[in-house]
């Protein structure tokens, strides 16, 4: 979005020319007033008033105060009506409380923001884009693609809109006839091969994920999380390079490729919670953890009361091939080959389930406080876990050893 535009404020009246500060805007508001009020006629004082107010507004906007922003410059627009540049800096004010709105999963309030940043400010490409983002989330495809479209008509080539819509496109030929379930907590879309007797198994494994990782993390989203449910072969198409060994997706939606004609219960569950943790996650941290600590983290509630095979980690654990913390994350791309990210999936939970199982899941929930305040993730780590991070990596590696005996050949 871009910045804001500044107009400089020169007051006459306090000496030749006297620039206000921008710590003064409230005290040149004040006096200003003053001045309008005695001579009320005086094209000059307004204009001086409403600069002030529009100035003293981006300062508001800066750092985080947008109702007041937007109060101060609906009175710029009071005293100057026509003018051009307050009302695009309103619209802006406007639109950034969209984006808030829209983080927040707040689609009504955020698409009432964008309709008043449209008024002012027609030409406004970001306001497409964004309103195109608020459809999106919400499974609006129609609309979403009319947005953006829209967004390319005034700006062609802008590259947001125009990956955005292709990704759309690509999406909305499988997506805009699925059957959809709907109830408090998730709106569940579904491939018309799939029975409406499995759409409701499917929601109850939600409600149940929402009760058992909710507990864990003490965080229950309010918003209503949409659920997609693809056929193996529909997955696959709409994301080229899509591998195999990919069971789900989580990218503020839920996406789930099913098995064939006789679902595998217990996998699509295990695919359903994991990917539900990653949208609690994303809900607390707003991306602050590290993709290895994601992927534990969801591993872990997904595997939870169940012991998995952990078929990559043993040998790894006795060939000394464990990634290294530090490189974790990198062990998670698609180019790689599914035995080479199944040992980061399984090395990740192991991680996790010694970390819970030797300090407790509060100290999980901390952790996760602390990056969102701002800590930097080994040092989040090193606190509440009361040692560096390569001495806890050292114990887990002992305690992996412990629970995966080698045997010797």
């Amino acid at each position: 979005m871009r910045r804001v535009v500044v107009i400089l404020l020169v007051i006459c009246g306090w000496g030749a020319h006297v620039v206000a500060e921008e710590s003064d805007w409230a005290a040149a508001i004040k006096q200003l007033e003053q001045n309008v009020g005695h001579t009320p006629q005086s094209a000059t004082s307004r204009h001086q008033l409403a600069v002030a107010y529009n100035n003293y507004a981006i300062r508001l906007a800066e750092g985080g105060q947008l109702e007041q922003a937007q109060q101060h410059l609906e009175e710029a627009l009071r005293l100057e009506p026509t003018d051009q540049q307050f009302r695009e800096n309103l619209a802006r004010v406007y639109l950034q409380q969209a984006q808030e709105a829209h983080q927040r999963h707040r689609a009504a309030e955020a698409k009432e923001a964008i309709t008043k940043a449209m008024k002012l400010n027609p030409q406004e490409v970001s306001a497409y884009v964004l309103l195109g983002e608020v459809e999106y989330g919400s499974q609006r495809l129609k609309e979403a693609r009319a947005a953006w479209q829209k967004a390319l008509t005034l700006e062609p080539g802008r590259e947001d809109a125009t990956k955005r819509l292709e990704q759309l496109n690509q999406e909305f030929p499988v997506e805009s006839d699925f059957e959809r379930l709907t109830q408090a907590y998730f709106d569940i879309r579904y491939t018309e091969s799939l029975a409406r007797s499995e759409g409701f198994d499917v929601r109850d494994d939600l409600l149940d994920a929402r009760r058992t990782v909710g507990s864990d993390f003490q965080h229950w989203p309010k918003h209503k999380l949409i659920v997609l449910l693809y056929g193996a072969e529909q997955f696959r198409a709409m994301r080229a390079g899509t591998p195999d060994w990919l069971a789900g997706q989580y990218d503020g939606k839920v996406r789930v490729p099913l098995p064939g004609q006789s679902l595998d219960r217990t996998a699509v569950k295990r695919t359903l919670v994991h990917e539900y943790t990653h949208a609690v996650l994303h809900d607390l941290t707003r991306g602050q953890l590290p993709v290895w600590f994601n992927e534990g983290l969801a591993e872990y509630e997904a595997w939870k009361g169940q012991q998995p095979a952990w078929s990559a980690l043993k040998p790894a654990l006795k060939d000394d091939r464990l990634i290294p913390w530090a490189q974790l994350s990198s062990n998670f791309s698609m180019s790689l080959s599914a035995e080479a990210v199944a040992l980061a999936y399984e090395q990740s939970h192991s991680i996790v389930r010694y970390l819970v199982e030797r300090y407790g899941f509060w100290r999980i929930r901390r952790l996760l406080k602390a990056l969102v305040e701002g800590t930097p993730f080994e040092d989040a780590l090193a606190k509440e876990f009361r040692q560096k991070p390569a001495r806890l990596e050292a114990e887990w590696r002992k305690w992996l050893g412990s629970i995966l005996p080698i045997s010797s050949p």
